[in-house]
């Protein structure tokens, strides 16, 4: 049997590093980045921190579905797989499983039924349809597997877990005895913002500030380039207990979170590593696609137009015991003897 994997952005990379390699051993197997973030260091994160590589990197620097379609077609017609694994929600999954319905590859979706139930989520519609192409599902938790038992699914759906949750178990070790940048404060919570309905946005922008201005606590934020530009652009004052750091690679960002107190993101990728490590979460948007952690009380949502003080729900959170992990372990292995029974 042969098998592409594509991915294309940073996070699908940090929830791949344990299943490609099980993919290598047990199939015919390559591997395909699309280069939907690219950059030059970018081997870095492959090779030194995740230990995997890239067969064909198409360095495409674009989120544009139709051109990262394109230009993974020639690789595609030339692999000529019986099947096409993608991961999630991205333009560059949407791109695969395009381009893989082109030419007649059967689609293995993982990471399938997860939801905002908000059309207005740019996501939203691309992870519908590449879960009504799929014929394999492989959902991350079980909640996720009541969605699409709602949904007109003629795919078969199994219940994995998420991937993260080995990465994150295989790697917080390092990451914990890494020691942190003098400049980083003995106590302080995490925040991450990367989502344009927040950093694109003027008014979310500055709302997020003024809440973050709330709070006497200390909290480091590691800025994305763009980010760091809006801020300037806008006029956007940064509150004193805000410390702004460069980006860091996955080990260096994972040891972040696991001495942080708190973490306040938007990232989907991020509440699942909060509640794998034991962390409680807020997530700065007014809907979440990760409800689990939501529904085990580890999460709360706290978009940027609340009025009530952000210090009062960190209050509340930053105490909060986290017990459950509702994404399972080994989910890896899970989907590679699944894969194995299936693909005869």
């Amino acid at each position: 049997m042969k098998l592409v994997t594509v991915a294309g952005t940073r996070p699908e990379i940090i929830k791949l590093a344990n299943l490609v390699p099980l993919l290598n051993n047990n199939f015919d197997h390559k591997f395909v980045y699309t280069g939907q973030h690219y950059s030059p260091n970018m081997s870095d994160i492959f090779i030194d921190e995740l230990k995997i590589q890239p067969d064909y990197d198409l360095q495409s620097n674009t989120s544009d579905i139709d051109v990262i379609k394109e230009k993974m077609l020639p690789i595609l017609k030339q692999l000529q797989p019986n099947w096409v694994v993608v991961y999630g929600d991205t333009n560059s999954s949407m791109a695969a499983a395009l381009a893989a319905s082109e030419i007649g590859s059967k689609i293995i979706h993982v990471e399938a039924g997860v939801r905002d139930f908000d059309s207005h989520v740019p996501e939203e519609p691309l992870r519908i349809r590449i879960d009504e192409m799929s014929e394999y599902l492989f959902s991350p938790s079980s909640f996720c597997t009541t969605v699409l038992s709602y949904e007109n699914i003629k795919g078969k759906v199994f219940t994995s877990g998420n991937l993260v949750v080995d990465v994150c178990k295989n790697l917080s070790k390092i990451a914990s005895d890494k020691p942190l940048p003098q400049s980083i404060p003995n106590e302080f919570l995490l925040l991450t913002l990367h989502r344009p309905e927040n950093v694109d946005n003027p008014r979310n922008l500055e709302l997020l500030m003024n809440h973050m201005r709330s709070t006497v606590r200390n909290i480091v934020f590691p800025v994305h380039p763009r980010t760091k530009k809006n801020l300037q652009k806008y006029g956007i004052k940064v509150p004193p207990n805000v410390h702004l750091i460069d980006p860091l690679g996955y080990l260096e960002f994972l040891s972040l979170m696991l001495k942080s107190n708190l973490i306040l993101t938007d990232s989907g990728g991020i509440q699942e590593e909060s509640i794998t490590i034991k962390k409680p979460c807020i997530t700065l948007r007014h809907t979440s696609a990760r409800w689990e952690t939501i529904l085990l009380g580890s999460n709360i949502l706290f978009p940027p137009d609340r009025e009530d003080s952000l210090d009062d729900v960190i209050m509340k959170m930053i105490d909060k015991k986290v017990f459950k992990n509702p994404y399972g372990e080994n989910v890896a292995d899970k989907i590679i003897e699944v894969l194995k029974n299936e693909l005869k």
